[in-house]
């Protein structure tokens, strides 16, 4: 009878939802541009070289309408994510869809029929949520719906593999604070030369020890954010972070440096955590080529579209905008991190 139900159950996952089927992958860089520099966090026994290092932990790239929105690592064993990764570009204006009752869940996560012998082993269940305890726990989407950019995306977070158990009162006095704030942050900060907003964010939760909703999902004892993005303004990559314990009295929430938070993960998790790569941080003389590279090739479109008429001036734009190809590869000879092709398409 439970063999047959546990069939029933990855059938009815599958077809709940259609056209809505994460696919769980080796690599999480296979999910989509979710990571700063394409290079995802460093977790020794979690994830690193973008693989993981346990069977527990499955990489899900998070699918909705036939599109990645975002990636989670999701640990198997206390049934809640790791983190989810997701690429902020600002909010537009849209009807926010409402918190269902019915979150989705991953049917991949889900043994084989031969080996399950009770449904949703490896994950966590609407019914967990749905039981009244002293937690009195609600979900708590790591990848949260008011930093997303349109409806579709919105929806594609109301699955259990992006939320974690969040204690009564965290959630609606003290993370959406954060939310609140780091999106404001966000806004104002993360701009590229184009002036888009973008930045790459991180949120994850740290398990505890042992507390668990309805004795099957851990119940975190911290959760944490952090983002990295290119501040025009400042002509720099920058990188700002939140942590806070799951409580719902007694927080007290700042805006911490990155090095903070990964020193914090690092001791409670009893690893060297590196969130990004190079700490957030592009090379100098990388960064320094991209500027002279955007700013030529602003210059030359300028400089061609008024010399349309007369084709014989495009000679003399070439001439008064001379390429920084050289000049980059002065620079980049004297750093041994970079390569040369940076030039190329």
């Amino acid at each position: 009878m439970r063999l047959l139900v546990a069939s029933v159950v990855c059938v009815l996952l599958a077809l709940s939802f259609p056209g809505i089927v994460s696919k769980l992958e080796d690599n999480i860089t296979a999910c989509g541009d979710f990571f700063f520099e394409d290079k995802s966090p460093v977790i020794p026994g979690i994830l690193e070289d973008s693989v993981t290092q346990d069977n527990r932990y499955k990489i899900i790239c998070q699918k909705y309408k036939n599109k990645i929105r975002f990636a989670t690592i999701y640990d198997t064993t206390n049934r809640i994510p790791v983190f989810s990764a997701y690429k902020y570009t600002g909010t537009n204006n849209f009807t926010r869809p409402e918190i269902p009752r019915i979150w989705r869940t991953e049917s991949q996560l889900e043994p084989s029929d031969a080996e399950m012998q009770v449904p949703f082993s490896k994950q966590a269940r609407n019914q967990d949520y749905w039981i009244k305890d002293t937690c009195n726990c609600t979900h708590g989407t790591l990848f949260p719906i008011n930093h997303t950019a349109d409806t579709e995306t919105a929806n594609s977070t109301f699955t259990l593999t992006n939320s974690v158990p969040e204690r009564s009162g965290f959630r609606e006095e003290i993370w959406n604070v954060v939310e609140k704030t780091t999106k404001e942050v966000m806004d104002r900060y993360c701009r590229d030369n184009n002036n888009n907003i973008v930045a790459y964010v991180l949120t994850g939760a740290v398990p505890s020890k042992a507390s668990k909703l309805n004795n099957r999902v851990n119940i975190p004892s911290n959760v944490w954010t952090a983002f990295c993005c290119y501040n025009r303004t400042e002509t720099s990559w920058v990188s700002k972070t939140f942590k806070a314990e799951n409580k719902a009295k007694n927080v007290t929430i700042t805006l911490k440096s990155l090095e903070i938070l990964q020193s914090f993960l690092t001791k409670e998790l009893g690893v060297n955590v590196e969130l990004f790569k190079n700490n957030c941080d592009v090379v100098a003389s990388q960064f320094r080529c991209r500027n002279l590279r955007n700013q030529w090739l602003r210059s030359m479109s300028k400089c061609i579209r008024a010399a349309r008429r007369r084709p014989s001036l495009v000679l003399e734009c070439h001439k008064m905008h001379p390429s920084p190809r050289m000049q980059c590869r002065r620079l980049i000879d004297h750093d041994s991190q970079l390569r040369l092709g940076f030039f190329s398409d």
